[in-house]
């Protein structure tokens, strides 16, 4: 008796959302609103993030229409400037984009639990 499931695209969308996004807001914004004591500095500052992440984005998508082949980032970097350069950018990836973001989460949860534990 074998059950396929399948992730719809709601629920896809909402995983890649939440993995953008992330804890950056609850732990980035505090540091933005001691800084800019503006509230149309900050949304000028996260409306100029937010286009600069559509493009790059966009510009992946481009490069992924153009060069269709399973790989991601690697297989881009590798076909438009050297193969050592997308070996680099898959370290790279490892290393810093896939494990700081879950140690930032991590800390930031364990800030948060303590507080509220504390305060119980």
């Amino acid at each position: 008796m074998t059950s396929e499931r399948k992730i719809g695209i709601l629920t896809a969308t909402a995983i890649v959302a939440a993995n953008m996004i992330g804890t950056g807001v609850f732990t980035s914004l505090g540091f933005q609103v001691f800084s800019l004591q503006t509230g149309f500095a900050i949304i000028a500052l996260w409306l100029i993030g937010g286009i600069a992440a559509l493009c790059g984005a966009l510009s992946y998508g481009e490069l992924s229409a153009a060069m269709p082949r399973s790989g991601g980032e690697y297989h881009l970097l590798s076909k438009i400037y050297h193969p050592a350069v997308g070996f680099l950018s898959g370290w790279i990836s490892v290393a810093v984009g896939f494990t700081a973001p879950i140690a930032a989460a991590a800390m930031a949860m364990g800030q948060y639990l303590s507080r509220v534990l504390v305060q119980s």
